[in-house]
Parts: C-alpha cells; sequence; structure tokens
C-alpha cells in the first residue's frame, strides 16, 4: 500500500488535503520571499520542474519520510475534527460531500437539501475552514522539525510524483 497515495473518501478530507497542499505552497512562496525581499509572491502555482534523482540526499529523503509521516498523523487527527464537526452539526458525511461538491461547482442551489441542511452544511464548513490557521502551523512544524525546509520538501514530493527512482527509493524507506 503506497501511504502517500492511499485514497480518502470524502470531500471534507479533500478539502483538509487541499489545505495542506495549498499551505505549503504558501509557506514555500513565504520563505522564497523573505529570501528575495524584491520579489512578490507568485499568483499562481508554478509548475515544477522534476527533481534531478540524484539530486536528494539519503538524509533528506529520510527527513522526508519522516516528516509525511507526521503529516499523515495531522491529517488523521484534522479528519477526525472534521468528523465531529458534521456530528455536532448533525450533517452526514455523504450529505457534506454531495453539498461541498455542488458548492465547488457553483451549484449549491441545486442540491435537494433542507433549510436545516443547508444552514449545518454553511456552518460546518465555515467551522472547517477555521481549523487552516491551526493545521498551517501543524504542517510547518511537522515538515521543519528535523531541519527540513518546506521548499525541499516540496521538491522531494514532485520528484516522488514524477520521478520512479526517487519513488522507489522512498517507497524502501518507508518499508524499514
Amino acid at each position: 500500500m503506497n501511504i502517500l497515495y492511499r485514497k480518502v473518501k470524502g470531500i471534507a478530507v479533500a478539502i483538509l488535503v487541499a489545505g495542506t497542499c495549498a499551505v505549503t505552497n504558501t509557506a514555500v512562496a513565504q520563505q522564497k520571499g523573505k529570501q528575495k525581499k524584491a520579489t512578490p509572491p507568485p499568483t499562481e502555482t508554478p509548475v515544477q520542474q522534476p527533481a534531478q534523482t540524484g539530486s536528494f540526499t539519503d538524509a533528506e529523503l529520510k527527513q522526508f519520510v519522516d516528516a509525511s509521516g507526521r503529516l499523515m498523523e495531522i491529517q488523521k487527527n484534522s479528519e477526525q475534527k472534521m468528523m465531529k464537526i458534521l456530528e455536532e452539526e448533525k450533517l452526514s458525511v455523504n450529505k457534506f460531500n454531495e453539498m461541498a461538491q455542488a458548492h465547488q461547482q457553483q451549484k449549491l442551489a441545486e442540491v435537494k437539501a433542507t433549510p436545516e441542511e443547508t444552514a449545518a452544511f454553511n456552518k460546518a464548513a465555515q467551522r472547517m475552514m477555521e481549523m487552516q490557521p491551526e493545521m498551517q502551523k501543524e504542517v510547518e512544524t511537522a515538515i521543519q522539525k528535523d531541519g527540513m525546509t518546506l521548499e525541499k520538501y516540496e521538491q522531494i514530493m514532485v520528484a516522488y510524483r514524477q520521478d520512479p527512482v526517487v519513488q522507489e527509493k522512498i517507497n524502501k524507506l518507508m518499508g524499514q
């Protein structure tokens, strides 16, 4: 089972994962902005070039694996918090997912939902969005714990997705 590409059920979790990606991209942009004060942060995510296979040390790959494990724990905890929110708002995961998908497509009005369900959806979504700053801090801390930069983590993630050799090395480290 490939841990990094593990499928997670529910758009509620997808919102969290998208938030995590946005957090790391924003943090990387902020970190770059601190290094080059004259360069404004990018308005859109740049296309990342695949990293060279030999450009990562074994220590960096180990840091990446360790950070990924910590990120998965953050994701798991956040998922539990979101499930609790849905429970408190008396909204099923399926209904929330249906409404979230419709909201993303700007078709929320077309979803058959009671006024109570709509209110619960809005409140749950708002509460989940309020989790973002805390999650951003946790993600940054988890990545940087062993000295890895957010930028290096993102570079290795891109390489993992695009380079079979890097993917194999990381998968071996995960299996240890």
